[in-house]
């Protein structure tokens, strides 16, 4: 499925058999499960809370010191866990046709509301489905078929923050198709009178925050992830889909600031959906063939430029603009700005780079975008 949609909200006409909202799973109903879990700190831990400090930098509070491993596990071992969690959190591997409807709010640094708006999906399969977005700033419908993506309203592809609403909710797990050469631990975490267990992702010799999934005690629901940059995401009030669990109130935070605040309107099953309701209507656009912009993949591989000796001493900004390909590989490098001196270093470090191929469709596709290096 596409890794993200968007769009306006349009009336279809299905027989929808809702899921309760007050319907828990045997793992929501556990005290551990329903206990909320926030980003804060620790003198707002409670009986009922469980407060985890903020990253704020990289020698912040949450490091390998404050982490007691139980064992240490191989990458094989650990993946083969985290996709058991992955087949029990989220929608992603619901095979039944589902309905769902997520309301957000994104924040800026001073805490002010920049940007509100409404998912709303109707999936058959991962490439049968129709995914609606409205806010304010982009209004567009997509429309999946067998063979490509035909899109309605807004021609543009959501950012980054549009992205990650519907991913946090829908596929919990997302950041773990980027995770290559890493170390995995299984490990308890403790905060005041509460624990998680976590799968901790780590590269050896580099200075950063583990990638980190954590689970209530002895359970199956995913509460709390330490993810890509300086994310960090918790999840609270579960109900249950198929046997899956599903967090109803979600909220992100960035380098301690909540960035993303989710809700969980409607989750529900579609016992009799109507095919005609996913056929794009004749002023969609198809997207086939077409070269992907404004979005922000995910590298594998990167490299650093080699300076010339002339520039080492200056500090700069380079910004090269590149096309990758399907295969994940840059096709094109081209510097646009920064010291003419250092152009081709920074294109030749650019050439180098590799990204986890993006899927339209389940189809790779072609995307251009821009890699900034700086010399400081």
């Amino acid at each position: 499925m596409l890794k993200f949609a968007a769009g306006f909200s349009i009336l279809l006409w299905f027989n929808l058999t809702s899921i309760s909202h007050g319907q828990t799973s045997s793992a929501g109903s556990d005290q551990s499960a329903q206990l909320r879990v926030i980003v804060g700190t620790s003198d707002k831990s409670s009986e009922s809370v469980l407060a985890i400090p903020p990253d704020t930098s990289w020698t912040g509070s949450i490091s390998f010191r404050s982490v007691s491993p139980s064992k240490q596990l191989g990458i094989g071992n650990a993946m083969d866990l985290m996709h058991n969690q992955l087949a029990l959190n989220g929608l992603q591997s619901i095979n039944h046709p589902w309905h769902i409807v997520i309301i957000y709010d994104q924040f800026d640094e001073d805490g002010d509301n920049v940007h509100s708006g409404t998912i709303e999906e109707y999936w058959a399969g991962p490439k049968k489905y129709r995914v609606s977005y409205k806010s304010d700033t982009l209004n567009q419908t997509d429309y999946a078929t067998d063979h490509e993506l035909f899109r309605l309203g807004d021609q543009r592809w959501p950012n980054r923050a549009e992205a990650q609403v519907r991913t946090e909710v829908i596929d919990p797990f997302f950041n773990l198709t980027a995770l290559q050469d890493f170390r995995a631990s299984s490990v308890e975490r403790t905060f005041g009178q509460h624990s998680l267990h976590c799968i901790v992702f780590d590269k050896p010799g580099v200075i950063s925050v583990p990638m980190q999934y954590c689970f209530a005690p002895n359970d199956t629901v995913l509460r709390y992830v330490r993810g890509e940059d300086w994310f960090q995401t918790v999840y609270n009030d579960f109900t249950q889909l198929e046997g899956h669990n599903i967090a109803r109130e979600i909220e992100v935070t960035d380098g301690g600031h909540s960035f993303l605040k989710l809700k969980v309107q409607t989750v529900e099953l579609i016992p009799d959906a109507n095919e005609k309701e996913f056929d794009p209507p004749v002023d969609a656009v198809s997207l086939a063939g077409k070269r992907i912009t404004g979005i922000n993949p995910k590298p594998l591989q990167t490299h650093f430029p080699e300076w010339p000796s002339s520039l080492r001493q200056q500090h700069f900004l380079v910004v090269v603009e590149i096309v990758i390909g399907k295969d994940g590989g840059v096709i094109t490098a081209h510097a646009i700005s920064g010291p003419p001196d250092a152009y081709k270093a920074a294109e030749i470090a650019a050439q180098k780079w590799r990204y986890q191929p993006y899927l339209v469709v389940g189809e790779p596709a072609e995307v251009e975008t821009k890699i900034q290096f700086q010399n400081r």
